[in-house]
């Protein structure tokens, strides 16, 4: 009798047993504000690992600091697969580059689950303004140096940096005008207060098609399907740049590899359903996948890319 009191007191609770993955809700923080590419992208992705997970999947806007409030909320969550975060190339690693002291190591303090695409950029101008192509956004500029405002997501944001790129390569003056989010952005741009922007064609879409932004050029070096009349900056003119931004989703550092697997294996499924490539066709967006060290690997490169671009321009915080 007693051994075997013993061998039952050894066993298991139920409360003990490891619950399947997942049990609880699974929350993907996005660090940036509802309405931009990553916020749209990651609602897209969240309805569909719901469904295959058979789970409830909660999406998190946690805007600020060009990334680096929600960042680093995701940072110091428990690793147990129930925080994700919706990195993209913008808040996960320019935003490394150019904000002094970050609560959080982009690289170690993560560990990547997925790459589930590439964004691409597109120059877009108010559509009053009488400015119809690359050349003559940079004759004007050039005629009249600090008078062109263009918005930005916050200091340190891709979009800022993009500009900045595209300025030093023209050798021209533009003034930064910073946001809360790329929602307010296009607002600002709408309403004529600043004449420029830099952004995703998924988020820009909406407003070139309705005639209210003008595009000039796309920031790569093919044109897009969905913009097809719109050239490269290339062929506008100017030394051939790629700045498409990755967009996926990274765990906390220590999350359980079986879990990050069965995340990966899940996603990379819904990544290459028809249905998904067909939407993601539609938002001007370049379908990635594979697996989570290939992302690794992505992310190691960019790092590495974004601090010479950011060095150059000298926008490095002291």
């Amino acid at each position: 009798m007693t051994l075997c009191v013993a061998l039952f007191a050894w066993l298991p609770t139920a409360a003990q047993l490891p619950a399947e993955y997942p049990s609880r809700p699974i929350r993907i923080i996005v660090p940036s504000a509802p309405g931009g590419a990553g916020d749209v992208i990651a609602r897209f992705v969240g309805e569909a690992l719901a469904t295959e997970l058979h789970a409830t999947v909660i999406v998190e806007n946690r805007a600020g600091g060009s990334g680096v409030i929600g960042n680093d909320l995701a940072a110091h969550a428990p690793p147990d697969g129930y925080t994700l975060l919706f990195a993209t190339s913008a808040t996960h690693i320019i935003s490394a580059h150019a904000i002094a002291k970050l609560p959080y190591d982009p690289l170690r303090d993560f560990v990547p689950v997925i790459n589930v695409g590439y964004a691409t950029s597109v120059v877009v101008v108010n559509s009053a303004l009488p400015i119809a192509s690359l050349q003559e956004l940079i004759a004007y500029a050039r005629a009249h140096p600090g008078e062109l405002n263009y918005a930005s997501s916050g200091t340190g944001s891709a979009n800022h940096i993009d500009t900045e790129v595209f300025a030093s390569l023209a050798g021209i003056r533009l003034t930064h005008v910073p946001y809360r989010g790329t929602a307010d952005g296009y607002r600002a741009l709408l309403n004529n207060e600043v004449q420029l922007m830099f952004g995703a064609i998924t988020s820009a879409l909406p407003y070139i098609e309705a005639g209210r932004v003008r595009p000039l050029v796309v920031l790569v070096d093919r044109r897009s399907p969905l913009l097809p009349d719109v050239p490269t900056i290339a062929q506008a003119g100017l030394p051939s740049v790629d700045v498409r931004k990755w967009l996926g989703l990274v765990a906390p550092a220590a999350t359980p590899p079986r879990i990050v697997e069965r995340l990966n294996r899940t996603l990379d499924a819904i990544l290459h359903e028809p249905k998904t490539r067909s939407w993601m066709d539609r938002q001007g967006l370049e379908l990635a996948g594979g697996s989570a060290s290939d992302l690794d690997a992505v992310l190691r490169a960019d790092f590495a890319k974004w601090d010479g671009l950011v060095r150059r321009l000298g926008l490095r915080p002291e």
